[in-house]
């Protein structure tokens, strides 16, 4: 699969089987998104996976956004420096663009993924005894799926694309 198809066919799904991962696909999930852009090369950001269904099961208690059991969860977090601790953006940016990695890499070994904003990041912080440095970002999480959502609909590129000066309609 070619990454324009990735980007095209991959969809949030929120319903899974209770198929495992297998450590080794997890691994090759992890190591693409170690591999993602991010300011300065700092490499901040921290990936907690969790596959323990007990865990589980106390994590979604406080993640309204998740309603089924996925096979794992991976939170993705950034351990903030000093020197950029004033521009959040920038860990926030670089946690996006490892989440894409993330779901994108997942897609390819046929295992979906929904990215996840909605859980108190209080509670997950006490239950996977996170450091107080480190900002809690968002979730992915991740299973094989039990639902195939149809494409959403998307805006035509004139509708959302400019050339030279904003408002300045795109051509195809």
């Amino acid at each position: 699969m070619n990454v324009c198809e990735a980007i095209k066919t991959r969809r949030s799904v929120r319903v899974f089987d209770q198929k495992a991962i297998s450590v080794e696909d997890l691994t090759e999930i992890l190591d693409c998104a170690r591999w993602s852009p991010n300011a300065s090369n700092q490499q901040a950001w921290r990936f907690v996976v969790i596959t323990s269904q007990p865990v589980k099961q106390m994590l979604l208690r406080f993640a309204p956004g998740i309603s089924d059991t996925p096979a794992a969860i991976i939170l993705i977090c950034a351990e903030e420096k000093k020197s950029y601790k004033e521009d959040k953006l920038v860990y926030m940016a670089d946690c996006a663009i490892a989440s894409q990695s993330i779901m994108l890499a997942a897609h390819e070994l046929g295992i979906a993924t929904c990215p996840i904003l909605s859980f108190s990041k209080s509670a997950w912080r006490e239950i996977l005894e996170v450091p107080e440095e480190i900002e809690l970002y968002l979730a992915v999480i991740l299973g094989y799926p039990g639902e195939s959502p149809s494409p959403p609909k998307r805006k035509d590129l004139d509708c959302i694309a400019f050339k030279e000066t904003y408002g300045e309609c795109w051509e195809t």
